[in-house]
This record gives structure tokens, C-alpha cells and sequence, in this order.
């Protein structure tokens, strides 16, 4: 029996609700506030309060309240704060499961520990699933790099959150305290479960194949960015999972006149060890030239000896980093394609 299951195998409520559309939308707030409710909890407070003082190298004895969404003057809302009996502000905790995580966002967390931390150290947490824990590394350590200000902090994943409760759970042999921490461990694999996981050797082409829902979901996440109004219905249309040679790709707004683009994931690239999403530059059908326009402000561009020509098309490589996960990798090939939009807009 795995940790989200029932004794009897299956899946528990909580599990199940999360991976409703409706419940998603609201599934970081329900499972933050949920932490900070099961932190009432003495031992489950002290638990988890020594285990991120280890990882952060700080001491958290004097936490006596978490408080979830607590707003602040710059309008910021950490996900969790941790209060001493004087309401000052020792930690927070920003969690996340597909939501993107800024720098900026965590700057405005470490300016909030500066005001409000009074004399305690002050120690910043991120809270991810699995498949984050090197991207939110990353972030967390650039922004408090770019900063002369001194602060404990740690990336935790919720499975590991959770295993520190399950060990208290299972001491204290409390059946109903069992079945909370059963049903939100299963809120959060589920929730944690959509996040897709860094690409690794797939973003240079290897075992696509493996990775094809993926590349799928990724490029409707990217693509949506610039359809605005428009639905994918509006446009021409798309590739799907059961085209030869398999391909997954929207058509974007029209660039000019008779000027389209379209940003996808092509198998057959990917088969060359390539990256297997690309922006195609439609060619011109009708002869109205905008193709050609766009075509000659693209090649004199820093991007032209990247440019691949193909069946009357030009494609543009939009190479992304093996290790970044679904939110970074959809920043980053956002940011691709609205350069190369830059270039072949008149």
C-alpha cells in the first residue's frame, strides 16, 4: 500500500477531488492552509520545525503560529508565515505546485523578513513537488545572491514535509491524525502529479516518443500566451497526437497580411537529435510576398544561421534547458517565441 492509498486500495477522497479542474484552481491554497491548520498540532509543529531548522542551519523554536496568505503593505502574500508570540515574523514558506516562481516574488518575501523578523535571523523556505526541487534551487539562490542581505533558507519538497508528519503520525499511533495526513498526502501527489517534470535528454531529442503528452500540454501552455481572445478554433488548423510524421502545434495571430507563424513540437526534428519544439514560418501559398518580407528580416537577424529551411517553410529551433521544469520551461520558450515574433513583425 503506497502512501495515498486506503487500506482497502483506494485512492482517498481528497486525492480524487484534486484532480478535478475546479479544485485545481484552488489546490495551493487548500493544501497550504491544510498545513497550517495540522501545525496546531504540538508535535506536528515541533517536527516540522526542527526539520527546516536543520535544512536551513537556523533555529525556529520560537515559532509559535503558522498563518497562512497573510497579506502585507506591498499587497505581497506569502503562502505561510511563521509568527513568535509577539507576532514578529521568523520564517516563511512560499508553496507551490504549478504556479510559476519568481525572483521577483521572492525578493518581496525577503523584504518582509527585513521589516518584520525583529531580532530573529529570518529564514525563507520554498515548497515544491519533486520535480521543482532544481529549478526552485536555482531561483531561490539567485535571488538571494543578488542581495547583500543574509537569510537561512531551504527548498523542501512536499513529500518530504509530509513524511516528517507521517513519522509523528505513526509514534502517537492516532488513528484520525493517520487519516488527515493520508488524505492530504494524496491532495498533494495528485496535485503535484500535473506539474511536468524536467525534459532531461528529451529537450535534445532523445526517447520523445516517452515524453509526447508532455510536449503536447507544453506547447498549449506556451501558445496561449499569445492567442489573447482568440481561441485555437479561430486559427487554421493544428496538428495532433496521431499526425504522420507526429507533430503537436497552434498557428499563432496573423504576423502581417497572408503572414502566419505557428509554434509546435515535431517529432521528426527531435529524431535528429534536435530540439523538438520549433516556430515554423508558414510560406507564402498565395504570392502576396509577407512571406518573404518576414523571411528577409529573419535572415539578416542574429537568428539566421540557425534557420532551417524545409518543404518551402523556415523553422526556427527554440532550444530549452534539460532541467527545467514545467513553469520555467514555459517561461523560456514564451520568451524564444516573442523574440522571434519581434524579428518578423514589419
Amino acid at each position: 500500500m503506497t502512501d495515498t492509498d486506503s487500506p482497502d486500495g483506494r485512492v482517498p477522497l481528497l486525492g480524487q477531488l484534486a484532480g478535478e479542474g475546479w479544485f485545481m484552481n484552488m489546490g495551493e491554497v487548500a493544501a497550504t492552509t491544510s498545513l497550517t491548520w495540522l501545525a496546531a498540532d504540538p508535535g506536528l509543529r515541533a517536527a516540522i520545525l526542527a526539520h527546516l531548522g536543520i535544512r536551513a542551519g537556523t533555529d525556529l523554536t520560537g515559532v509559535e503560529q503558522l498563518l497562512p496568505e497573510s497579506v502585507h503593505e506591498d499587497r505581497s502574500r506569502p503562502d505561510i508565515a511563521m509568527l513568535d508570540s509577539d507576532g514578529r515574523t521568523i520564517a516563511l514558506v512560499e508553496a507551490k505546485f504549478s504556479a510559476p516562481l519568481t525572483d521577483e516574488q521572492l525578493a518581496a518575501y525577503l523584504d518582509i523578513l527585513d521589516r518584520r523578523s525583529g531580532p530573529h535571523r529570518g529564514a525563507l523556505f520554498v515548497l515544491v513537488p519533486s520535480s521543482r526541487e532544481a529549478e526552485a534551487q536555482r531561483t531561490l539562490q539567485r535571488t538571494i545572491n543578488a542581495r547583500s542581505q543574509t537569510v537561512a533558507h531551504a527548498v523542501i519538497t512536499w513529500d518530504e514535509w509530509l513524511t516528517v508528519w507521517a513519522g509523528v503520525a505513526e509514534e502517537s499511533r492516532d488513528p484520525v491524525l493517520a487519516g488527515d495526513l493520508r488524505q492530504l498526502r494524496a491532495m498533494c501527489h495528485t496535485l503535484g502529479g500535473h506539474v511536468i517534470p524536467p525534459l532531461t535528454d528529451t529537450a535534445t531529442g532523445r526517447g520523445w516518443q516517452e515524453r509526447a503528452g508532455d510536449l503536447a500540454k507544453i506547447v498549449d501552455a506556451v501558445t496561449a500566451r499569445f492567442l489573447g481572445s482568440l481561441s485555437p478554433r479561430d486559427l487554421p488548423m493544428q496538428g495532433n497526437l496521431g499526425a504522420k510524421p507526429w507533430m503537436r502545434y497552434r498557428y499563432l495571430p496573423m504576423i502581417s497580411q497572408e503572414t502566419w507563424v505557428q509554434v509546435g513540437a515535431w517529432g521528426r526534428f527531435a529524431d535528429e537529435g534536435l530540439t523538438p519544439f520549433w516556430l515554423m514560418l508558414h510560406k507564402d501559398d498565395k504570392g502576396s510576398g509577407g512571406f518573404q518580407a518576414a523571411l528577409q528580416r529573419l535572415m539578416a537577424s542574429e537568428l539566421s544561421r540557425k534557420v532551417r529551411r524545409d518543404d518551402g517553410h523556415a523553422w526556427v529551433p527554440l532550444e530549452v534547458p534539460g532541467d527545467a521544469g514545467e513553469p520555467e520551461l514555459v517561461e523560456v520558450l514564451a520568451t524564444k517565441v516573442s523574440t522571434v515574433l519581434g524579428i518578423l513583425k514589419p
